[in-house]
């Protein structure tokens, strides 16, 4: 589909895949509803957009049941075609170390939550012509990674809910599309993240890089998207012959133990 002259919602707008996301968006004329919990954040990039004026902030935490009511409350009443949620919190280490708090947290903000706004967002979307909803993954809702557990899981289930939704919505007018970078030169990874990667030679993507690809997949009839290389192999390999994945990370749980603690 072409995203010219068209309105996209972004949830999560203020990190950055969604900052890189809006900024390509913006380049292209479209008008972008910038949502998060950071209204000063959010301004400062809306500030720095081209053709700010058409473009408007919506302050709603989508953790929240009042947030998810403020979006289906906006998308409702505004012609807005694309809703891209970026939304999400990771954290690196050992599973028996992660406080039941943050294990909680994890699966509530990062399915939970999308969950609840896309159940409410159904209706809504079914009275428009063509809308898509895309759901910014990761790679390690794959592949899974020791020093991630809760966050794999979570990702596990946000691309089995993608799938399932996307196949029983088939014959809608609703686009249910599943993207998923790999490791992304963010916030969201810690000092203790970035270390452990440098050792292990992971690379790291470029928030511009995925938010090009991003908007390349939006253009796709496809329903799902991996980034990243040799990442796309392990996908695929993980998924017919996880064993050899699984003696590949083995060898490197000495180095990850240094970080994970």
């Amino acid at each position: 589909m072409s995203l010219e002259t068209k309105t996209s919602l972004i949830i999560g707008a203020s990190g950055g895949i969604g900052q890189a996301v809006a900024k390509k968006l913006a380049e292209q004329g479209q008008n972008i509803f910038l949502c998060g919990r950071n209204e000063t954040a959010l301004a400062d990039l809306k500030a720095n957009l081209l053709h700010q004026d058409q473009h408007t902030l919506l302050i709603a935490d989508v953790v929240s049941a009042q947030g998810r009511e403020a979006i289906v409350t906006e998308v409702s009443r505004s012609p807005i075609d694309t809703i891209i949620n970026v939304a999400g919190i990771n954290q690196l280490t050992a599973f028996e170390q992660q406080t039941t708090e943050s294990i909680e947290a994890m699966i509530y903000t990062n399915l939970t939550a999308i969950m609840l706004l896309t159940h409410d967002l159904i209706p809504l979307l079914e009275t428009r012509s063509n809308s898509t909803l895309v759901n910014v993954g990761s790679t390690l809702g794959a592949i899974g990674l020791p020093g991630y557990v809760t966050y794999c899981a979570s990702k596990f289930a946000l691309r089995g809910f993608c799938e399932a939704l996307s196949r029983e919505l088939a014959d809608k007018p609703i686009n249910i599309k599943y993207f998923a970078p790999r490791t992304t030169e963010t916030s969201i990874n810690s000092d203790s993240a970035n270390a452990m990667n440098t050792e292990l030679g992971n690379k790291a993507d470029s928030t511009q890089y995925v938010a090009n690809e991003l908007i390349r997949f939006l253009e796709t009839d496809k329903d799902s998207c991996h980034l990243g290389w040799p990442e796309q192999l392990f996908v695929k390999v993980n998924a017919v012959l996880p064993s050899i994945v699984s003696q590949q990370l083995k060898k490197q749980l000495p180095i990850v133990r240094k970080y994970i603690g």
